[in-house]
């Protein structure tokens, strides 16, 4: 299974005993092959197969074990530990595609903010900065161009490493990048 595209559906965390929990339906390749439950008590995460029938349970249980192959032939990652690394497994896969949603919920909130705000933003911590004009936020556009240059250079200058300004619509204002 070179690659296959997993994707998460009806995607729902909650606080458990032991961290975050998870309940969502798995798919692959556009296929829903399985439920997946955390109860974040300590335990492992549970793929329950889905199907109408017992062959469509029992092929996506053979879907579920080939993607556990799969992630094992991924490299290693690095550990939680300094200096050491661990195998890939489902389990990591699916916190990572968690992550990535995450990010992205994240980023899209933050493009509501693109009117009124100049967004530094960094992709792999998820820490962002911003300029704003006032209180209620002031559009952009009815700041003046040297002014908005100026906090878009600053902002740029001070920048931690990993952060990129993520604002598309800064030139369209006049603002040189």
């Amino acid at each position: 299974m070179p690659n296959p595209k997993i994707t998460l559906k009806k995607v729902k965390m909650f606080r458990g005993h032991d961290g975050i929990g998870l309940d969502c339906d798995l798919y692959v390749d556009g296929a829903k092959v399985a439920h997946v439950f955390d109860s974040a008590n300590g335990g492992e995460i549970e793929y329950e197969p889905y199907g109408k029938n017992m062959e469509e349970m029992k092929a996506n249980r053979a879907v579920i074990a080939t993607l556990e192959k799969y992630a094992k032939s991924l490299p290693d990652r690095p550990s939680i530990f300094e200096g050491e690394m661990s195998s890939q497994s489902l389990d990591t896969l699916i916190n990572d595609i968690l992550m990535e949603m995450e990010k992205e919920k994240e980023v899209k909130k933050l493009e509501k903010k693109f009117a009124t705000h100049i967004i530094s933003y960094n992709k792999e911590t998820g820490a962002s900065r911003m300029i704003t004009y006032g209180k209620p936020a002031v559009a952009l556009s009815r700041i003046p161009l040297d002014k908005l240059q100026q906090s878009y250079n600053k902002l740029k200058a001070e920048q931690p490493a990993g952060n990129e300004i993520i604002n598309t619509n800064l030139r369209a204002l006049g603002i040189i990048i």
